[in-house]
């Protein structure tokens, strides 16, 4: 087994535990993921899997393979980001990963500005909540809330992210006090207790940022949100006078093979400086 494609496979099954899965994760059907692995362990001198039911278990020897399938990977992943980094022009592809509610609240204009600065980049962006794993090349920049990154990532923190208690003033005057009720992202939501309201019951559960902003800024009920997205509300208000709650700290990074390509350098400084603009918001 020299090919890198039947070290993926072998990868991918390890890692997804079905046929279907590993066929979903590479574009195939589950069918020619079988036939490829018959393929495979018909060249081996023992197989690699173990079949429980649907799923598949890697034996001694397919945990030996696993491990060159894993270092197979990472240099696939580390000539791509070579292929990335290669060029002195700011022209060609580059992709953004960043927070849904960063991307609406601040930096839609930024981003917008940039584009037009820069009319032969390509730039794609990625709007999630799920950490782009820069290792893999899911992207050539991020911007996240995290409170340690991973270390060999190179960037900046801009500031943490603060977060505050508010309401709509309408609900505020037409809810009675013992009629109020948190907007969460759970039931167990541990913030309430530090919250002005620390009795009243959640009433609606959100996991997703957005929805719950939009249902406390409809006047569905009392909630916790980013000062970025509340303060710039006219109708929203802070439930109490006590200084803002730091989250987490905001980043914008990139992965250290990248950090010389100057399409990367000049997005990183566009939005470094675009959120430092905004600093007196985000840590309000």
């Amino acid at each position: 087994m020299r090919d890198w494609d039947d070290h993926r496979l072998v990868l991918t099954l390890h890692r997804q535990g079905t046929l279907r899965a590993s066929g979903d994760a590479l574009g195939v059907t589950h069918t020619t993921i079988a036939r490829r692995l018959a393929a495979i362990e018909a060249k081996e001198p023992t197989p690699l899997f173990t079949r429980l039911g649907r799923a598949y278990q890697a034996t001694e020897y397919g945990l030996e393979r696993v491990a060159v399938a894993k270092q197979m990977e990472a240099l696939d992943h580390a000539a791509t980001r070579l292929q990335r980094r290669s060029g002195d022009t700011l022209s060609g592809p580059l992709s953004l990963s960043i927070p849904q509610a960063v991307l609406q609240y601040l930096l839609l204009r930024d981003i917008g500005d940039f584009a037009q600065r820069y009319p032969h980049i390509e730039l794609t962006i990625v709007g999630t909540d799920q950490l782009a794993d820069l290792d893999r090349g899911d992207a050539d920049v991020v911007i996240r809330g995290q409170a340690n990154p991973p270390g060999h990532l190179v960037g900046r923190k801009i500031c943490d992210v603060t977060t505050h208690h508010y309401a709509h003033r309408d609900y505020l005057d037409t809810t009675r006090p013992e009629d109020r009720k948190w907007i969460a992202a759970d039931k167990q939501s541990d913030w309430i207790a530090n919250s002005p309201f620390p009795d009243c019951p959640v009433g609606i559960i959100m996991p997703d940022i957005q929805s719950r902003f939009l249902a406390l800024a409809s006047g569905q009920g009392l909630s916790r949100a980013a000062c970025f997205m509340a303060e710039p509300h006219p109708d929203l208000v802070r439930l109490d006078s006590r200084p803002g709650m730091p989250l987490y700290g905001l980043w914008v990074l990139t992965h250290p093979d990248l950090k010389a390509s100057p399409k990367v350098k000049a997005l990183m400084r566009a939005m470094t400086d675009a959120l430092s603009r905004q600093k007196a918001l985000i840590a309000a």
